[in-house]
């Protein structure tokens, strides 16, 4: 990137890489999802983004760790907040984490710091998103 005097990084990292965060009003996602799918059956690939994070973290670059929550597909760009480090939601569509990242190129608020994404307006039903995103998808 130096070399072609590019300075500006964001990278998707999640937002299990906050090791205190905890949704409000999430009893399921925070006592049985995150226990058993982050911590558990995920527990090596949220190691490496942990171990990315302080790779980009250590450069000289203006880097954005964009952490989006559990990713699901949603047709359209809906509502969406960000907050540094993360965002207190459990769900993130995929339109609007790519929105989110063009208007922090844009924006430049969250230069050199992590920035969480969450989907407000709309909410993935738990059933369909795990057969989507851990059954079918292979």
């Amino acid at each position: 990137m130096a070399r072609h005097s590019i300075a500006r990084l964001l990278a998707v990292s999640s937002s299990i890489a906050d090791p205190n965060r905890r949704p409000t009003g999430a009893h399921f996602f925070n006592h049985v999802l995150d226990p058993l799918v982050n911590r558990r059956l995920g527990r090596t690939l949220h190691e490496d983004m942990r171990r990315m994070e302080a790779v980009i973290r250590r450069t000289d670059l203006d880097w954005t760790l964009v952490r989006p929550s559990g990713l699901f597909e949603h047709p359209v760009v809906t509502d969406f907040h960000t907050a540094e480090t993360s965002a207190d939601g459990v769900f993130t569509s995929r339109a609007d984490l790519a929105a989110s990242m063009l208007c922090e190129l844009a924006d430049m608020r969250y230069v050199r710091t992590p920035m969480g994404v969450i989907t407000t307006a709309v909410k993935p039903n738990i059933a369909k998103l795990i057969w989507h995103e851990g059954v079918k998808k292979k």
